[in-house]
């Protein structure tokens, strides 16, 4: 495959440049991306009231349930590509290309089915206030319709990130967050749209990601290129995908579900708690996207080197990304204990009671979020290395566990809102722990069959 101006030599050369470069990048589009969906929220707190926040938030669940499987599959066309691209796989390129897009238009479409046809049974399922009800069933079957495009823009991006290009995504998250915000306004404050209206904004800025996403892979001038007359579901490269993504997908939707046994829990605090963690969220949700970016840069750089067959890189790819998640975790910490209660208001200025039920949340998990880079960096190096299932497995019993059996034990017993959400710190670190243990065995084990063909 060539090496076009768009694409990252990760195989060769020094790592701390290429890794800080490709994490920033993808940092920098994931707050992007987090800013229009924190538009939606600000927005909708600050300009249609309690109620309609508390709309917005609870849904979050429901939507990354079923999306988070479907982009858990992205993880799994990264890595296919990624590893074809080490290996030189010319042909695998192209034929993994088209089925990721083909497989994000189908699952987009079956997750718009089935939330439009069982609204009210999903937002019942979390037990929604009946108050926060009518907000909460407009938001979610309006922004059910961008599930095809917001997964067809993020299978592009998995494709531009398994080559190391991550600059044109952040183009396209920029244009589209403008697009966003402004349609938030003009919904809300022009029409008075409430929730319907950030969830219309949400949709026509995703159908625009998805145009210039579709429309950068057609001009593409390398083996990723889009071709209508090619765009199908190609038996090898879906059986790959799936073996590296499903695992990653089931993985997503077992961590929706037991949030979604965390949000019941805070829904049975009030609208006003549900307001709350909802503002508190959607801040973390920028610490999320810094986690998230050494996670993708340890998928990337390890598969390449997978597929080149250099380990001792990916040994230092893994140290690398840790040394930036300590740095990472240092500036969360101090954004946390400087700036906590004026970001929170931003949200709900002058509603005391949500303010302070997103800061007693925000207290908990503000300075716990680089413990999940640790788990983050080594989770992306097993799937790296093909090992998505042993991932999977690990993720389940370390976080999901963990989460649930604080939730249905100490909660119980504790019974305070702050003690819910200590779940997160205690179920990371479990997890990190686990993922270091099969990190090491995986490593070993390839390590030595690499060695072994090789005498």
């Amino acid at each position: 495959m060539a090496t076009g101006m768009n694409s990252v030599d990760m195989v060769n050369g020094p790592l701390w440049g290429k890794i800080l470069k490709f994490a920033a990048l993808y940092m920098l589009t994931a707050f992007l991306q987090q800013l229009y969906s924190a538009a939606d929220v600000i927005i909708v707190g600050r300009f249609a009231g309690q109620q309609a926040l508390a709309g917005v938030g609870t849904c979050t669940v429901l939507v990354n349930l079923f999306l988070n499987f479907i982009l858990g599959l992205s993880a799994g066309a990264t890595i296919v590509l990624g590893q074809a691209i080490g290996a030189k796989d010319h042909d695998g390129i192209g034929k993994a290309t088209h089925t990721s897009i083909a497989v994000a238009i189908f699952g987009g479409f079956i997750v718009t089915v089935i939330c439009l046809l069982f609204t009210k049974e999903l937002l019942h399922m979390i037990d929604v206030p009946e108050n926060v009800m009518p907000e909460a069933s407009v938001y979610l079957r309006v922004v059910s319709i961008g599930f095809i495009p917001s997964l067809v823009y993020n299978f592009g991006a998995a494709i531009l990130r398994a080559k190391g290009d991550t600059k044109r995504a952040l183009y396209i998250v920029t244009v589209s967050g403008i697009i966003n915000v402004l349609l938030n306004l003009f919904f809300v404050c022009v029409f008075h749209m409430k929730a319907s209206g950030v969830a219309a904004a949400t949709v026509m800025s995703q159908i625009f990601t998805a145009v210039a996403m579709l429309y950068i892979l057609h001009t593409e001038t390398d083996e990723t290129r889009l071709s209508l007359r090619k765009l199908r579901i190609y038996k090898e490269p879906f059986l790959k995908l799936l073996q590296y993504g499903l695992p990653s997908g089931v993985q997503s939707a077992v961590y929706s579900v037991s949030n979604i046994l965390v949000q019941s829990s805070v829904n049975s605090f009030g609208s006003a708690a549900i307001a709350g963690a909802s503002t508190s969220s959607s801040i973390t949700d920028f610490y999320n996207a810094m986690a998230n970016s050494l996670y993708q840069a340890a998928i990337v750089f390890t598969s390449q080197n997978f597929g080149a067959k250099k380990f001792e890189r990916i040994k230092k790819t893994i140290y690398v990304c840790m040394t930036y998640v300590l740095a990472v975790w240092a500036i969360q910490s101090a954004i946390t204990f400087f700036c906590g209660e004026f970001l929170i208001s931003l949200y709900a200025p002058g509603d005391s009671a949500v303010i302070e039920m997103g800061l007693r949340k925000f207290s908990i998990q503000g300075y716990s979020y680089g413990i999940l880079g640790f788990m983050n960096v080594l989770s992306g190096a097993l799937r790296g290395m093909g090992a998505s299932f042993i991932n999977m497995l690990t993720s389940i019993v370390g976080v999901c566990g963990i989460r649930i059996l604080w939730i249905l034990t100490a909660f119980q017993a504790i019974g305070t809102f702050e003690s819910l959400f200590l779940c997160y710190p205690l179920s990371w670190a479990g997890t990190s722990v686990l993922h270091f243990l099969m990190f090491i065995y995986v490593y070993k084990k390839h390590k030595k069959k690499h060695e072994l063909s090789h005498n």
